[in-house]
């Protein structure tokens, strides 16, 4: 593991920093504060703000690498690099973790560096005031930055407050939810056994797999794995919009009613649509639910265009959505439709799982993507001393609520199998 200094990088926070104190010192008396979590800003107001008022004192960054091909119907990662952040004040911390890049093996991160430096110093309360005036239509702060930092400043804002993050943002599920198994590959054998794992890890119940927008290509793996995973399980398949080459909406929807026919319950994302193409088609394909997924992004975008109609079950996708805060209004509009929820998957290993599988508790999903990988986390589960999310017996979800995002990691173990860390 390599450690990096950016020693150099004290001058220009120095230069910066009268000019984002006045920034704060500006929001803040707009009234920003009020604007935050609806129980975050409740707590502010009922108990002080003694605990958010804590400064920001630490950043540590660790690179994970993960170096397992993934395939899709816009290109293959042949290796992937994520960010886990701890986001300390104090002695309270908060853990996140974002995807940084994709076949970048010698990544250094120094974008990353230059966004969440920006938050050391702050308080609690100033960071969440920061963040929230960048999670906007028209921002030039990357959805994924605006993720990274949302989730741990949440992470830190509850174990300041001993709150959970599902109570901070007033989500009252709490029955487990089934995890999803993901298959990324359009080898034949590969995807056999692939699908023959899910049995094996007790999530052959509900299982997803990439198809790539040839029919021919994508009917065969449909066959394969619902040979392999049985009549009864729930199979979805993501074609990340492959099909493009469709003169009608009829036409397309042929192709998805000969998958329905052979087994497939829910395709996210067919093809480049408008909205009211959307409600058309599923209109057109019966039983097979339609999932929408690029329409949601980011969460404000989404609660202005979704329509009753355009799917039965809406994809919150991590890394696009942007804001907590507004996701959780976005799932109650989606319910407020008669519709259901899944939490999609940026591929995550780490962190950020445990804290989309409790939203996902909180919001009373239909299923959750967001699990951590028996291979691709291998090393990060090894790290985890506890979690409030555990996987069941029978591959449901649960959730023991704890402050904040609540995992507990062994951090020396995690810096050995990191490739790389670095302190702010």
């Amino acid at each position: 593991m390599e450690s990096e200094s950016y020693l150099p990088l004290i001058l220009k926070k120095t230069l910066l920093k009268s000019s984002r104190r006045d920034f704060i010192k500006n929001i803040s008396a707009l009234g920003i504060l009020g604007a935050t979590y609806p129980l975050l800003s409740s707590c502010v107001q009922r108990s002080g703000t003694k605990s958010l008022n804590e400064k920001i004192t630490k950043i540590e960054l660790f690179r994970y690498d993960i170096n397992i091909p993934r395939y899709f119907s816009f290109g293959t990662w042949l290796n992937r690099q994520h960010l886990f952040m701890k986001i300390s004040a104090g002695e309270h911390y908060g853990w996140s973790e974002i995807p940084a890049s994709r076949n970048n093996p010698n990544l250094k991160p120094t974008t990353w560096v230059n966004y969440v430096k920006q938050f050391k110093g702050l308080t609690v309360v100033e960071a969440r005031n920061l963040l929230e005036s960048q999670q906007l239509t028209g921002t030039k702060t990357s959805l994924k930055e605006m993720e990274f930092m949302d989730v741990g400043l949440l992470d830190l804002s509850g174990r300041l407050q001993n709150k959970s993050v599902v109570e901070m943002l007033g989500l009252t599920g709490r029955e487990p939810v089934p995890g999803l198994f993901c298959i990324l590959d359009k080898d034949e054998n590969k995807v056999r056994e692939e699908a023959e794992k899910s049995i094996a890890q007790n999530l052959g119940h509900h299982l997803k797999f990439k198809m790539y927008g040839d029919e021919a290509v994508d009917l065969k793996l449909l066959k394969i794995i619902r040979g392999v995973i049985g009549e009864d399980a729930v199979l979805i398949s993501d074609v990340n919009s492959g099909y493009k080459s469709w003169n009608s909406l009829e036409e397309l929807a042929n192709i998805l009613n000969i998958f329905k026919a052979n087994g497939l319950n829910a395709i996210e994302d067919p093809a480049n649509m408008t909205n009211q193409q959307w409600i058309e088609l599923q209109s057109m394909v019966g039983e097979l639910s339609l999932i929408p997924d690029k329409p949601m992004r980011p969460a404000w975008k989404g609660l202005k265009t979704i329509k009753p109609g355009m799917g039965r079950i809406f994809n919150l996708h991590p890394s696009t959505m942007g804001s907590f805060k507004k996701t959780v209004v976005l799932a109650d509009k989606i319910k407020a439709l008669g519709a259901t929820i899944m939490i999609g998957d940026d591929s995550l290993v780490g962190p950020a799982c445990s804290a989309w599988q409790q939203i996902a508790i909180g919001v009373g999903a239909s299923w959750v993507e967001a699990i951590e990988k028996k291979e691709d986390s291998k090393e990060y589960l090894d790290c985890i001393i506890k979690s409030p999310t555990q996987k069941e017996p029978n591959g449901y979800y649960a959730l023991n609520p704890a402050p904040g995002f609540g995992l507990e990691l062994d951090e020396k173990r995690l810096k050995h199998v990191c490739e790389l860390y670095i302190d702010l």
